[in-house]
């Protein structure tokens, strides 16, 4: 049991040291030279302003778009927004938004978030629950392994406030993130949880349960919600679901 506890300990230790409008539009792309059709999609008019929040990233970054056809296209301007669930682009003749056909992209990639210079997406066919049926969405690509971790980025109005400007009165909706984490095993097994927490994994893994318990003991905390453990989590798990 001691050399257990030392390899959770390492594992833990060692992973805080490594990781410190509608109008439809089609354009052909002359200085990339990754792909020959590139990106398709319709301009973005929305009849009410995008709440700021729901943006995962808040400013437009460079990043790489993988598409279905096989071809890449590079270094364009995007954005992602959780509560649309849509990626968009800057198209830079026009200064207009277009937002992106999600079929024809299999993954995304950012660029300098937050210092982050891996941060993926990719599109995924998913079942949320015995009522509904499955949807293609983006999720953010957290650990890719014999069992990896993603991330569905939804947002819900958690109240409405009432505010004035300029003596003119208007309803706000305040959005608040709810993510929902799944867990995807190499033979297309998939688990949605709410959190990552001890008891939903011990309800994922239950012949593992004294040592994710371990796990949780040794990292002090209750739940897992940074990427930083999110990765940690992830190493370790892939590493006992496989004794």
């Amino acid at each position: 049991m001691k050399t257990k506890i030392y390899f959770y300990s390492t594992i833990l230790i060692i992973g805080i040291q490594s990781l410190n409008g509608q109008n439809n539009i089609s354009t052909i792309d002359s200085d990339q030279t990754y792909c020959i059709q590139c990106l398709t999609g319709e301009l973005f008019a929305p009849d009410k302003a995008t709440d700021p929040t729901t943006w995962f990233n808040t400013e437009w970054l460079s990043g790489d778009i993988y598409l279905s056809n096989g071809e890449i296209v590079r270094n364009k301007l995007i954005r992602y927004n959780g509560s649309l669930d849509e990626l968009f682009w800057l198209e830079p003749k026009s200064g207009k938004v277009v937002k992106l056909d999600k079929e024809a992209i299999v993954k995304f990639h950012l660029l300098n978030f937050n210092e982050y210079t891996s941060v993926y997406f990719k599109r995924l066919k998913l079942k949320f629950d015995v009522l509904t049926d499955s949807s293609e969405v983006f999720v953010q690509e957290i650990y890719n392994g014999k069992l990896s971790l993603y991330i569905l980025h939804t947002f819900y109005v958690q109240r409405r406030e009432i505010l004035a400007k300029n003596n003119v009165y208007f309803e706000k909706e305040i959005y608040v993130e709810k993510p929902v984490y799944f867990l995807n095993f190499k033979n297309k097994k998939t688990v949605t949880l709410k959190s990552l927490n001890c008891k939903n994994l011990y309800a994922f893994i239950p012949d593992k349960k004294e040592q994710i318990k371990q796990f949780f003991k040794l990292a002090k905390k209750d739940k897992i919600d940074t990427y930083l453990h999110m990765i940690i989590l992830m190493k370790f798990l892939n590493y006992i679901a496989d004794q």
